[in-house]
């Protein structure tokens, strides 16, 4: 309360506590994040050269997010075991992500771009978890957003490493079977 320009009976009027500032933080930062990743999300299905290209751009989008919001990110991720109420928060955050990755996967499957033989669900619960876990440990903790930025062009290229290597790098050799009839 202390760094903010409000009394303690002022916050209660906008937040019924502490929790619900913390989901409605979260909230907002995800819509800016989704927006950031809407390239990829709601790009055609034209070549996968295009789709990783734009994968790459929402990854950077989500990125340049936890530059700013990455101490939020942390403070959720390690209090959620700790407090059922922030672990529900957590879990429906990562949830929403696991079921939009899972659905483009799926749609990019049937287009021929990614190998139908990989669970979407699967890989997308894997390549979200693995990204948190490199957004928080890199962007995670307080420090200049210069550092920060450049600390995010490293954590980008791996994740879009392995975005690439696990969603596309069959369609690079040519191993992807054609589109459903």
């Amino acid at each position: 309360m202390a760094a903010t320009p409000l009394s303690r009976p002022a916050f209660y009027v906008y937040f019924e506590d502490i929790h619900e500032l913390i989901e409605v933080l979260l909230s907002e930062v995800e819509v800016a994040m989704h927006e950031s990743a809407g390239p990829w999300f709601g790009g055609d299905c034209d070549d996968a050269a295009s789709s990783y290209g734009r994968a790459r751009e929402g990854l950077r989008g989500i990125a340049e997010a936890c530059v700013v919001h990455g101490p939020l990110f942390r403070a959720v991720s390690e209090a959620a075991p700790l407090d059922s109420r922030l672990e529900r928060a957590w879990s429906k955050f990562m949830t929403r992500w696991d079921d939009g990755v899972a659905a483009r996967i799926r749609l990019e499957q049937t287009a021929g771009l990614i190998d139908r033989s990989l669970d979407a669900g699967a890989i997308a619960h894997a390549l979200n978890r693995l990204d948190a876990a490199l957004l928080i440990e890199h962007l995670g903790s307080r420090g200049s957003r210069r550092q920060k930025k450049d600390r995010a062009e490293y954590v980008i290229g791996i994740m879009h490493t392995f975005w690439h290597a696990t969603l596309y790098a069959q369609v690079d050799r040519g191993r992807v079977p054609t589109p459903k009839a």
